[in-house]
């Protein structure tokens, strides 16, 4: 199956232990690219978010997705496993400290899920491709207030 990697770094006006907070909220995961609506999130006893289903509009369809926890470094980097009809892959986030603010880095490695979804792949990349640079500087944003 065709697969493809793409990366952006962006700054939030946050301390580093701020930031990392709000990833354990489902509802932070909104605001990156791809990620229309977050529900039924599994939250540890510690109140650490494990997981998620959530909904991406694409082309005027709805794809119900899944996010599962892959790796988590307390403060410094979350992996989610990503799976939805169309693709699958790994969405990682790593923080770091910047003068006073975080430099949040995301990675989104993605494939295709279906020999169906392979054939119309170079379209969902290239959509990937353009609009991850936006998505990861509003996520950004987000976590910076």
């Amino acid at each position: 199956m065709p697969s493809q990697t793409f990366t952006h770094r962006a700054t939030a006006d946050a301390p580093v232990d701020v930031v990392w907070a709000r990833l354990d909220r489902p509802e932070t995961w909104e605001s990156i690219g791809g990620v229309d609506r977050v529900f039924d999130p599994a939250v540890d006893d510690e109140g650490r978010l494990q997981g998620f289903s959530f909904d991406t509009i694409a082309a005027g369809r709805q794809y119900v997705g899944t996010a599962t926890s892959q790796d988590r470094v307390e403060g410094q980097r979350i992996a989610w496993r990503i799976e939805n009809p169309a693709i699958r892959g790994v969405t990682t986030v790593e923080l770091r400290s910047k003068d006073g603010g975080t430099s949040i880095t995301v990675w989104l490695q993605v494939q295709s899920a279906s020999l169906l979804s392979s054939m119309f792949f170079p379209v969902i990349a290239g959509a990937i491709g353009s609009g991850l640079p936006e998505a990861v500087e509003d996520f950004a944003a987000t976590l910076g207030r």
